[in-house]
């Protein structure tokens, strides 16, 4: 993806249903834990790569039913997350 010095920054690679790579792009990922203040889980990491994805993409490739897949999300406790958008 290339050099960043913002670790917010993530790699997510779309591919099509057939399973073809079609794009790779730069995700902000917005939040580092799933909990608030308080010690209340607010969103866990699969939901935060959802509405980042919508927020960002949604009108370039989340729409179009692509696959997402991010193999370093930025979140406490990281682990590969891949979406299918099914509309």
């Amino acid at each position: 993806m290339g050099y960043t010095e913002d670790d917010r920054m993530v790699r997510v690679d779309f591919f099509r249903q057939s399973g073809k790579w079609y794009t790779t792009v730069a995700l902000k990922w917005d939040r580092y834990s799933g909990k608030d203040e308080d010690g209340r889980i607010v969103e866990l990491s699969p939901e935060t790569f959802d509405r980042c994805l919508k927020e960002q993409f949604y009108d370039l490739y989340v729409r179009d039913g692509m696959i997402a897949v991010c193999l370093e999300p930025y979140h406490e406790y990281s682990h590969p997350i891949m979406r299918s958008f099914n509309f």
